[in-house]
């Protein structure tokens, strides 16, 4: 597969744990790498103060960041390491800044989807809110064309 052509964004959720997401857009210009976060997803309060201090930005107790707020903001040669776990099935990616690995996923996380009722044939909660943004070949594709770009 080819390089994509420049800039290139795609949707993405940071992950802390095994079920906070904070959801963004990551972004290449071949020069800089960003990731504007846009709303607090499912971080609690605690974990997105110390999320913003680890990646150097700065969180005052009752002057916090508006959103959208860039949180990543790095050069190419900033990004240390960038693998895409075979667990993640090509919709996600870790990505190392320098301190400390940061998950992403580029399929929307389900517990994020908030379902709207039980499927007895399937035996699984199914539709609801925000369902119809779970887009699993969108978020491989941009495995793909990040893993193209950042290796």
């Amino acid at each position: 597969m080819s390089a994509p052509s420049l800039p290139y964004h795609s949707k993405a959720w940071l992950l802390d744990g095994p079920i906070d997401s904070l959801p963004g857009v990551l972004s290449f210009d071949g020069t800089r790498l960003r990731f504007l976060a846009l709303e607090a997803g499912t971080f609690p309060r605690a974990k997105l103060r110390r999320t913003f201090e680890t990646c150097g930005q700065t969180w005052t107790e009752g002057n916090e960041p508006e959103w959208p707020y860039a949180l990543i903001d790095v050069t190419r040669a900033e990004v240390r390491a960038f693998h895409i776990p075979w667990y993640y099935f090509g919709g996600g990616a870790v990505i190392d800044l320098g301190h400390g690995p940061m998950r992403f996923s580029f399929i929307r996380p389900q517990n994020t989807v908030f379902p709207s009722h039980y499927s007895e044939h399937l035996q699984q909660w199914v539709g609801g809110e925000g369902q119809e943004e779970v887009d699993i070949p969108e978020g491989k594709l941009a495995g793909k064309r990040w893993r193209a770009l950042l290796t």
